[in-house]
């Protein structure tokens, strides 16, 4: 079972800003992304072209693909976002992780809009 804790923590962003970014952020998001993206292929049968493998063509997700992508994606940032607020050390790491949230959740107009 999952313990809720670490799961507030992280939100709350009392997770250390490295461990938020690198296990959750990049980590645990990637392998998020290619489990909805193998449910596409093996449920939805969408997205069954072997060409579009390597690149991960997320357009033509399903509705409740694309709302639990944009629900994950805002609570990752938001907790990526007060760990970098709560960091006590360098400067440029919390200005580089504000940068790569926000072009994150930017970036999440794309599997609406194109």
């Amino acid at each position: 079972m999952i313990n809720t804790n670490l799961i507030k923590n992280f939100f709350e962003g009392k997770v250390k800003l490295w461990k938020s970014y690198w296990l959750v952020g990049e980590l645990l998001n990637g392998i998020v992304l290619l489990i909805i993206f193998n449910l596409e292929i093996y449920i939805f049968n969408t997205n069954s072209s072997v060409a579009q493998i390597p690149f991960l063509d997320f357009t033509n997700l399903t509705s409740i693909s694309k709302i639990f992508i944009f629900i994950w994606t805002i609570f990752i940032s938001i907790g990526i976002w007060r760990a970098a607020e709560t960091y006590k050390g360098n400067i440029i790491w919390i200005v580089l992780t504000f940068i790569i949230v926000a072009y994150r959740c930017y970036s999440l107009r794309l599997i609406f809009f194109i």
